[in-house]
């Protein structure tokens, strides 16, 4: 239950406003004929269990309509009847702590032995949560990955828009190796 919670959050604080997010991986198979490619579908998530929550799945639909609407703007038709291109949408959230290098000032006013020695070091001064969004675009026939890209960014406190993911979705598709 604790890792659909967070799985929710990356969700719902994907690409947050707050908060530049970055392509951390864009992989495209070189060999694949794009033109080849004429249809699309999403794969059936529906059977993880335990079943995720209402806005984990209300924003994971918003992903899918914007991809959707990029792979449609490129030529490509959706469809449930044998696709060409499958596309898989996953997401992580990690727990991360925010640190900072101590400086000179820091140090204890020392007075006595010689064998004092200090020395710099990383201190912890807060947590927070970073997401990440998987795309994976297999082919369907093959079932070979032909493009993989990530996106990170550190989750806002307040939910995001759905203008805000189809803006995202939209600059991660400015990378797609595909038609445009």
């Amino acid at each position: 239950m604790k890792e659909l919670v967070g799985v929710s959050l990356v969700v719902i604080g994907f690409l947050g406003s707050c908060s530049p997010y970055r392509i951390t991986r864009n992989q495209a198979d070189k060999a694949a004929t794009w033109s080849a490619y004429q249809t699309f579908a999403f794969v059936d998530t529906n059977r993880i269990e335990p079943s995720p929550g209402a806005s984990y799945q209300a924003t994971v639909e918003q992903i899918k309509k914007a991809v959707a609407t990029e792979l449609t703007n490129r030529g490509y038709q959706q469809t449930s009847d044998n696709p060409d291109l499958l596309v898989n949408i996953g997401a992580v959230v990690n727990e991360k702590t925010q640190t900072r290098q101590t400086t000179i000032y820091e140090a204890p006013i020392y007075t006595g032995q010689r064998r004092y020695r200090w020395q710099s070091q990383e201190v912890p001064v807060g947590t927070y949560q970073e997401g990440t969004v998987n795309l994976h675009i297999v082919d369907a026939q093959r079932n070979a990955l032909i493009w993989d890209v990530a996106v990170s960014s550190v989750l806002a406190k307040k939910g995001v828009t759905s203008a805000q993911i189809d803006d995202a979705v939209h600059k991660v598709f400015a990378r797609f190796p595909g038609r445009r």
